[in-house]
């Protein structure tokens, strides 16, 4: 993950951390209007695919993408339009704009219904497509997201926890009352072995993959917002 600092202040207020060297996808395809995919953007700006460059953006982009589809999973972080996420120059991926988690969605309705955001864009740039064709780039996804998925197990408690401790602050995410932090214990799947969240790991990205849901949540947003 490309952290960055947030400092409450007050109950209604704080400070966020500028975040430079990134623009969002919506900018950058606003920017190149006639560049007809991310991938093709992606050689635009890192270079053939044998270079260093393109090579190393390639990481950065795909180890950020699997750090972020754990996060918007465990903490089921919505509104993931364009605008609300950036690329750094470096390929990072960073997701900003946590107006909508736990329990609550744009307009009350969880049409962002997919375990996480993984486009048929995304999908191209880490070198697979919508049928989730083998590459290198796509099999060192799907190892990360299992990773980082057991990874975030064995802090399960603490997790829950936190959140726990934050239940009674009036934040909106928590109207839904106790199924706030039962579906969040729900999503460690603390019962099942390290094999079967393997296998679990892995069904979420197949359920990711192009999701109907996400394209047509990107369609809205397109339409409404003119978010490209």
């Amino acid at each position: 993950l490309h952290a960055y600092s947030v400092v409450a202040t007050a109950p209604e207020a704080g400070l966020v951390e500028g975040i430079t060297g990134a623009v969002s996808l919506d900018a950058l395809k606003r920017r190149n209007p006639t560049t007809p995919s991310l991938r093709h953007l992606w050689s635009k700006m890192y270079g053939p695919p044998e270079a260093e460059a393109h090579r190393r953006a390639l990481r950065n982009f795909t180890s950020s993408c699997a750090a972020w589809a754990v996060v918007c999973y465990f903490l089921q972080i919505k509104d993931r339009h364009n605008g609300n996420i950036l690329l750094h120059d470096d390929g990072h991926l960073i997701h900003i704009d946590f107006n909508f988690m736990l329990s609550t969605s744009p307009g009350g309705i969880n049409f962002e219904s997919s375990p996480f955001k993984l486009t048929r864009e995304y999908l191209e740039v880490i070198d697979s497509d919508d049928t989730g064709a083998a590459s290198e780039a796509f099999n060192y996804y799907k190892v990360l997201c299992i990773q980082g998925y057991l990874s975030v197990r064995k802090h399960a408690e603490r997790i829950v926890q936190l959140v726990e401790m934050m239940s009674a602050s009036g934040c909106p995410c928590f109207k839904a009352g106790p199924k706030v932090l039962q579906n969040l214990r729900r999503r460690f799947n603390l019962e099942c072995t390290e094999e079967q969240c393997v296998e679990i790991m892995l069904g979420l990205i197949s359920d990711s993959m192009d999701a109907w849901c996400t394209r047509q949540y990107d369609f809205y947003q397109r339409v409404l917002n003119g978010i490209l």
